[in-house]
């Protein structure tokens, strides 16, 4: 997959594609996300806090693109798009530091992962959340996402809840 060239700015902020170098970047914000939001994220296997900087250098690759959420020079957030084939990308992992929340900037997450998607071509995105993460629903709904379908799912702060499912047709 080709590296995104471009990026999106609004104001002092920015959100552009990190590179495979950064890595340990990547590592540092998806930590805090699910340290300090445990109830916002699934527990995966083998879990985040154990893997190896290999591990965390391959998940900013191909097939997943991990962009990077900026104030001036500083990170502050962080989402993804992972390819599930030529047509299809889910869309995940989006987090922003408290202190930034409720300025609209969720909205830069679907624009550069839109604007990914358009520039492979895909036709068909998926996003989800927790049940009861409504600022996460009424995100994906300006965006267009429509509701797909639910399952329960585990969540990092040990409880179970289920997860809601939406596509957008491209």
């Amino acid at each position: 997959m080709d590296h995104f060239q471009s990026q999106v700015k609004s104001g002092t902020y920015s959100i552009r594609q990190l590179n495979p170098n950064e890595a340990q970047l990547y590592k540092a914000i998806r930590l805090e996300a699910i340290r300090t939001e445990p109830s916002m994220f699934r527990c995966s296997t083998p879990a985040e806090e154990d893997l190896s900087d290999a591990q965390w250098q391959e998940r900013v690759v191909s097939p997943r693109s991990v962009f990077g959420l900026y104030e001036n020079d500083t990170i502050i957030g962080m989402t993804s798009i992972l390819l599930l084939n030529e047509q299809e990308a889910f869309l995940g992992q989006s987090y922003i530091r408290k202190e930034f929340r409720g300025k609209g900037l969720a909205s830069l997450f679907y624009k550069v992962r839109l604007e990914f998607a358009y520039g492979l071509n895909l036709k068909r995105l998926t996003v989800s959340h927790r049940a009861n993460n409504t600022i996460s629903k009424a995100a994906n709904q300006r965006a267009g996402f429509q509701f797909s379908y639910r399952e329960p799912a585990e969540w990092l702060d040990g409880t179970n809840d289920d997860v809601l499912y939406y596509v957008l047709e491209l």
